[in-house]
């Protein structure tokens, strides 16, 4: 016998099947335990979750008619107009309790009176909205709610909706997830104050687990076990600005049975979910691990220049191929950015070559040929010093030397620094611009307009808001043969909006901003960069033959002072 021990049989059986079994009745047992306490802790979340959608669903309704009735008070409206939202009327009341206005009239108000008094000298008092709990209207003979808030002068204005109007009877009935759960209201002291069943109303669930927290304005979901009775789940939420809340009840039973039956298979789904999960890892590593790991590879030479290594496929399942053709794209437009960077970059250095070349041309043919001659002339002063009048006509023309040099060095210097965006400041900078603008050939009538109030900004922002003119206004004059222009400036709530716009040629906008260095748009391509760099933003407006407009946005940097130095 001891050698059939020995057998494959009895050695597959002792050390594969028995272990088996063993493991799965441990993982059945574990995983029953685990689904009970898993399932007690998703009821209960669920359950929670759905009272604090529920109550801010009901929240919001009742917020909508605070609001309402707060629009009322701040406009003053007289006399009080009638609302479908308050299908009971309104009524605006003293501090005394006397009816100022109504509507429909006093007398309904009045025969209500034993609704309101109660908390109308708090409502008066105070500075917050009141809801009533669920009433029965004795005009009307509904149920219905009073929501009350202050007014001037200690007053106070009260309306009335009834339940059917709110639509909470609809919004609490279809709650519930299951047979027997239930939704009700219950108020500050732990009373039900509408329930589904009438017959509950008035019942005390104070001991409920969790309507004390209810009661504190705390919101979440608990179990409750009644002496006697099954057990419930309980979610709570508040339902401001009401004094009450909202609780949804369930039995556990209902909850937990359909998946308990579940649990009951759950040797032979652990077995045949085994099965599946080998599969599932062979075929996970054949179509997703290693095509996630060649696409890995590949970003990998993305990142060190290769763009073109993400181009080929790399197998596996749609959405690897889906991610490899993004990867690619993504690879092309940073190829693109590079290039129209580097594009960028290029046009900036050759504009500073050209503008230097421009400074050293107008300096050797006009400041330095004013120099020689005011010299010249100052040579032929000292050679007339004998006559008079031959001396003053020489220093007359050595005064009109100077200052001809002293404009040109001055225009120099305008073209270098803005001057008078440091000494007078924004406004007055561009308002010279413009009409600086304005005389140049070609150049339309261009205005500036300014709404809002102005405020003074960092010296860095300012600068770059007069570049950016500067560049659109040449644009202007160079390119769009227009009749008129105009810079407007909006100083908004949060930040700063610069238009600049003319009914010129216009141009096609390109489709992306990386394709404005490519297309030979530097200026605008520039003039992004200054708003991005100080958080703005730009965008461009323009057909052919419809001219151009050109936005830019800065937000207001942390140390801008509140109005114009």
């Amino acid at each position: 016998m001891l050698p059939n021990l020995r057998g494959l049989r009895i050695q597959l059986l002792f050390w594969i099947i028995l272990p088996l079994i063993l493991v799965v009745i441990g993982v059945s047992t574990v995983g029953i335990y685990t689904h009970q306490v898993s399932m007690r802790n998703l009821v209960r979340e669920r359950d929670g979750e759905l009272a604090r959608v529920a109550a801010g669903l009901v929240s919001e309704r009742l917020n909508e008619h605070v609001r309402l009735l707060e629009t009322l008070v701040e406009t003053g409206a007289s006399p009080l107009p009638s609302l479908p939202e308050f299908d009971g009327g309104l009524a605006l009341l003293d501090a005394q309790g006397n009816i100022v206005t109504a509507n429909p009239s006093p007398e309904t108000w009045a025969a209500r009176a034993d609704l309101w008094r109660p908390w109308l000298e708090k409502l008066c008092q105070g500075k917050s909205p009141i809801c009533s709990a669920p009433i029965n209207d004795p005009v009307g003979g509904q149920r219905a709610l009073l929501i009350g808030v202050p007014a001037a002068d200690g007053r106070a204005l009260i309306g009335l909706a009834s339940f059917a109007h709110l639509g909470l009877p609809d919004l609490i009935s279809n709650l519930g997830t299951g047979q027997r759960e239930v939704t009700y209201l219950v108020d500050d002291q732990g009373l039900i104050i509408y329930h589904p069943d009438p017959a509950q109303e008035g019942r005390d669930v104070s001991d409920y687990t969790g309507i004390a927290q209810l009661v504190q304005g705390e919101q979440g979901a608990a179990f409750h076990n009644e002496p006697g009775d099954e057990e419930v789940v309980i979610g709570y939420a508040p339902v401001p600005p009401a004094e009450w809340g909202l609780v949804v009840q369930e039995p556990w039973a209902d909850a937990v049975a359909p998946l308990m039956r579940v649990s009951e298979w759950t040797p032979v789904i652990l077995l045949l979910t085994t099965v599946i999960a080998l599969l599932v890892i062979f075929f996970g590593a054949r179509y997703i691990i290693h095509p996630l790991q060649e696409l890995d590879r590949r970003a990998a030479r993305v990142a060190w220049g290769d763009f073109g290594a993400v181009q080929q496929p790399v197998g596996g399942v749609q959405e690897i191929e889906t991610l490899r053709r993004t990867l690619n794209q993504m690879a092309g437009q940073i190829e693109s950015y590079r290039t129209a960077l580097r594009d960028y970059l290029a046009a900036v250095t050759l504009a500073q070559e050209e503008e230097r070349r421009r400074l050293a041309r107008e300096l050797h043919d006009d400041t330095t040929q004013t120099l020689i001659a005011l010299m010249h002339r100052v040579e032929m002063c000292e050679k007339a010093t004998g006559d008079s009048v031959r001396l003053a006509g020489r220093l007359n023309e050595v005064r009109e030397l100077a200052i001809g040099a002293l404009e040109s060095v001055r225009r120099l210097v305008h073209d270098l620094r803005p001057i008078y965006l440091e000494d007078m400041g924004l406004l007055p900078a561009l308002d010279m611009l413009a009409g600086d603008m304005s005389q140049s050939t070609g150049a339309p009538p261009i205005k500036l307009n300014v709404a809002g109030t102005p405020r003074r900004l960092p010296p860095d922002v300012e600068l770059a808001v007069y570049r950016i003119v500067q560049e659109a206004l040449s644009n202007v004059v160079r390119h769009a043969g227009a009749t008129t222009a105009q810079v407007r400036l909006e100083f908004g709530g949060e930040g700063l909006t610069l238009t600049v716009e003319d009914d010129g040629v216009g141009f096609a906008v390109p489709d992306t901003p990386h394709t404005l260095a490519r297309d030979g748009h530097f200026g605008l391509m520039g003039m992004r960069e200054r708003a991005l760099r100080f958080g703005g933003h730009l965008s461009l407006r323009s057909q052919p033959g419809a001219g151009t407009t050109v936005v830019v946005h800065l937000p207001y940097p942390p140390d801008s002072q509140g109005n114009m130095a």
